[in-house]
């Protein structure tokens, strides 16, 4: 893993070095570290990375922060040793970190979250499956999947792969995994965008095997060894969303975020299956019901992704 000076010093500030976060210093959210890049360029410092030589007194007069912000940001952009030590063990188990300064960075998340793009993410496996076209398949785990459910998946995978789209989950058990093991089967790919447990994630039967023939990736938001929790997936999903050219989805329990997905444009072709409550209320809320396209083919689904001038329309738009 190879950094310039923006991208070392953007994970110095930004990246938890522990799974449960026990640091002299909290690392900068993703909301906080925008906020200081800015002030950086707008500053005589002009690039992130002039802030590795920087000291306290300084961050104070040119970024114009407190005493107690210089000090946060002054000890966050010296812990080199732990870090160093930190990418050392991930690099051993095939995990390396991309952030927001790298060529490899997704530009879609550029384009559709700007500023709350992450400034970081940790990546195993095949890297260019990141900027692919891509079909997200999402569902929450716990939720039985139906025949009527199993075989629209299966159809949407097949034909997904097919055409060359590389599917797109959240890791979790139910639809997630059982698209997964369908992308496997039928010899597509797959990327899984975790929220949380990405060691044991990438080491599991099935995904490990995809991931040692550079046939999947998975990516995280959140230090691999840190658990799954819901917060964790509404992030999470911003960034599934916006990698995705089209996302289905198949069950949800509505604290997922995404509503705020739907307003914000994240994925301009969102569809959701009728037969979960949950996904109606999306439906209401701008997302395309699968019943209405249920004899569509997936290349004239595809055909209205692809065209710039073909946008999904959304309820907000009317508001």
């Amino acid at each position: 893993m190879n950094f310039n000076d923006d991208g070392y010093a953007a994970m110095l500030l930004t990246m938890a070095l522990s799974p449960d976060r026990e640091e002299y210093a909290h690392p900068y959210t993703t909301q906080e570290f925008r906020r200081l890049e800015a002030a950086v360029r707008k500053s005589e410092l002009r690039r992130l990375g002039a802030l590795l030589t920087a000291d306290i007194s300084a961050l104070m007069i040119y970024l114009g922060l407190t005493e107690d912000e210089g000090y946060r940001a002054y000890t966050l952009l010296h812990r080199t040793v732990p870090l160093s030590y930190a990418l050392e063990g991930l690099a051993r188990q095939g995990i390396d970190v991309v952030t927001c300064y790298d060529a490899d960075y997704p530009a879609r998340l550029r384009r559709k979250l700007d500023a709350a793009a992450p400034p970081f993410f940790y990546r195993c496996g095949n890297a260019a499956l990141l900027n692919r076209p891509a079909v997200a398949v999402v569902g929450i785990q716990g939720v039985k999947t139906d025949d009527g459910v199993r075989e629209a998946l299966g159809k949407l995978v097949r034909d997904a792969a097919q055409s060359g789209y590389t599917i797109l989950t959240g890791g979790e058990l139910g639809v997630s995994r059982v698209a997964a093991r369908l992308a496997g089967d039928c010899g597509g790919t797959l990327l899984d965008v975790l929220g949380g447990g990405m060691t044991e994630h990438v080491h599991a039967d099935g995904i490990a095997e995809l991931i040692a023939t550079d046939r999947a990736a998975a990516v995280s938001l959140v230090h691999p060894e840190t658990v799954f929790t819901v917060p964790h997936a509404v992030a999470r999903n911003k960034v599934l969303f916006s990698l995705a050219d089209a996302a289905f989805v198949f069950s949800t329990d509505g604290r997922r975020g995404e509503s705020d997905i739907l307003q914000s444009r994240c994925c301009d072709w969102v569809y959701a299956w009728e037969g979960s409550p949950a996904c109606r209320a999306l439906i209401a809320r701008g997302a395309i019901p699968m019943g209405s396209v249920k004899n569509a083919s997936f290349e004239d689904m595809s055909r209205h992704w692809n065209s710039s001038n073909s946008e999904q329309l959304n309820m907000f738009d009317l508001m």
